[in-house]
Order: structure tokens, then sequence, then C-alpha cells
């Protein structure tokens, strides 16, 4: 007999009240195929980068943001790490309290505490009446939440694709915006609003976040943090730290020994 499909096993599931949390390791290189829940999903993780693709567009997500998927839509998951997920179903009822469309939504430090409750007492189907309270309050709370498209969102405008394109090739490529804007014959005024308006940030943010992306997968090998810096393009290991201790929380080498704990 076959294993159960995702979906399948779904439809065996009671409905959640108000949220039904599953918890799991996904290894490293994994690709889920394409499916969907009938429930909406949450999806969060511990380490490294998530990648959820939905109708050609992709959702790529670090661990200080949840994944919102709603109900009944198809989407597809890969991670690069080896890492702690823990998907969460939605209520028919809290879901509309959500975005209707796919987002990331941010994590603030109360929804990270009130979540680290249930994860910490492997709450699954909520059978306690102070526990769906603190479910509809999360809820409540991750409706008021930042949300995003994407941590690192792509672009088909003409100037800007081939652009992003020579960066996630090379990432160590410094060249300012006034650079860039020579090499693809436009104004630094004309990309910097394309910049904006497609990709909702920076030039320099988005070139950060890229780099991001990249040292958490070097990372998670034994390439050495002072390599990492070199080649994402930092003058010293010093300001790469400064980067990633900003944008992550903690250093690199601190990040580095949590993938080593287990369980990570």
């Amino acid at each position: 007999m076959s294993a159960l499909t995702l979906a399948e096993q779904d439809r065996l599931l009671a409905p959640p009240n108000p949220l039904y949390f599953r918890y799991s390791q996904i290894q490293g290189g994994n690709a889920c195929a394409e499916h969907s829940h009938p429930w909406g999903q949450l999806s969060l993780i511990s380490l490294g980068v998530m990648v959820v693709e939905i109708g050609g567009e992709r959702l790529v997500a670090p661990p200080d943001y949840l994944i919102w998927v709603p109900a009944d839509l198809p989407h597809s998951a890969f991670n690069e790490q080896t890492l702690d997920y823990t998907s969460i179903y939605v209520s028919h009822e809290l879901a509309p309290r959500l975005p209707r469309e796919p987002q990331l939504l941010a994590l603030t430090p109360l929804l990270r505490a009130l979540l680290e409750d249930f994860t910490q007492r492997r709450v699954g189907h909520m059978v306690d009446e102070w526990d769906a309270r603190q479910g509809a309050l999360f809820i409540e709370k991750l409706a008021r939440t930042r949300c995003q498209p994407s941590y690192l969102p792509q672009s088909r405008d003409r100037l800007l694709a081939p652009l992003l394109a020579a960066l996630q090739a090379a990432p160590e490529d410094n060249r300012t915006l006034a650079e860039w804007a020579r090499t693809l014959h436009t104004t630094e005024r004309t990309l910097a609003r394309r910049c904006q308006k497609a990709l909702g940030m920076s030039l320099g943010q988005w070139r950060t976040r890229l780099r991001m992306v990249k040292a958490l997968a070097w990372l998670r090998g034994d390439m050495p943090v002072q390599e990492i810096a070199w080649r994402l393009g930092y003058s010293s290991t010093s300001a790469f730290i400064a980067m990633f201790q900003r944008e992550q929380g903690c250093a690199p080498q601190r990040y580095r020994q949590q993938l080593a704990q287990p369980g990570q």
C-alpha cells in the first residue's frame, strides 16, 4: 500500500480548533511536490531559508517570518538546510483575519513568545479552553503584523530582471546604483524608482538580503567565515559579521553552532 499524500493525511484530521500544530524535521535538499491543504497554513522554520512556489511565484522566507498559504491553494516547497519545521493549520473561522493572498508575516517578540509556548508544550489539537483563547489572540496579533510577498522578491521588469540575475550569479558585485544605471543605459533616479515599485525596497537592501540567503547556505558547510565574507564582497570579516548580526539576530559562528546542535 502506497504512503498517503499530504492532502490525504489532512483529510483524516479533525478540523483545527482553532489551530492545529504539526511538528517535523525536514532534511536538507528536501523538495515537497505540489499539494494543497483544506485549511489555511502557516509554516515556521527554525533555521536557514524555505522557498514556497505558488503559481510560478516564489516566496523566500528566513526563520523570522511565517509563510501564510490560504486554504486549497496548490503550492510546492523546498529547503536547502535540515531544519525543524512546524505546520500550523488555521480554522475557517479565524483564517479570514489573515491576508487573502500568500504572504510572509513578520514574527514580533510577542508572536514568537506565543508560538514558543505552544511548540515547547508540543500542542497539537487544542483541547484546553485557554489554549484556544491563546490561539485566537495569536491570529489577532498576526493579522496586524508586517507582511510582504517575499523576503527576496523578483521582477520581470526589463531593467531589473538582468540586474537581479547578475547579482544572484555574483553576490560579491559591489557596483553602486549609479554604476548599474550606466551599465543599463538609464538614470539612477529611474532605477531607484523601479526598485521601490517592483521590489518594495532599495537595491542595497535587496542585495543585503541576497547575501544573507547565500550566507545561510554556506554556513551549513565548513567554509570559513572569512571566506564567506570575501565571497559576498565585504571589505572585512567584521563588516559581514555586523550585517549578519543585524539581519539574523546572532553572529555567524553562533548560527553555525546552532546548526550543529541535535535536532537542528
